[in-house]
């Protein structure tokens, strides 16, 4: 499976890793380890999954949610990612507009 990291995501992802140092292992274990079977079915192919966060091993409640688009069976984006411990969730006008956002941001790269 094919993760296409946008620099929306990538802009969240560093602000994370400056609070827990350890998300980058957390993110190449859940890259590796991605199943088909979400934590949650948002929405018109939008999921959300649990990923581990080793920084605070505490309980599931701690763990980071990844919200993914998929556009095909191989390819994915990473919407959002954010700590349970900072946020509670993500609205459906902030999915909205990140997916709108994405997929031009995606648009202007392959023309580029």
């Amino acid at each position: 499976m094919n993760i296409i990291q946008t620099d929306f995501f990538n802009s969240q992802f560093e602000k994370l890793k400056k609070k827990y140092p350890k998300i980058i292992n957390d993110f190449d274990l859940f890259k590796n380890n991605l199943k088909l079977e979400p934590f949650s079915d948002l929405w018109n192919w939008v999921f959300k999954y649990r990923m581990k966060n080793s920084s605070i091993p505490i309980w599931k409640r701690s763990w980071f949610r990844i919200i993914i688009l998929f556009l095909d069976k191989e390819n994915i984006i990473p919407l959002f990612i954010y700590s349970k411990n900072d946020r509670e969730n993500i609205s459906w006008k902030e999915i909205i507009k990140a997916k709108e956002y994405i997929l031009k941001e995606l648009r202007r790269n392959k023309i580029k």
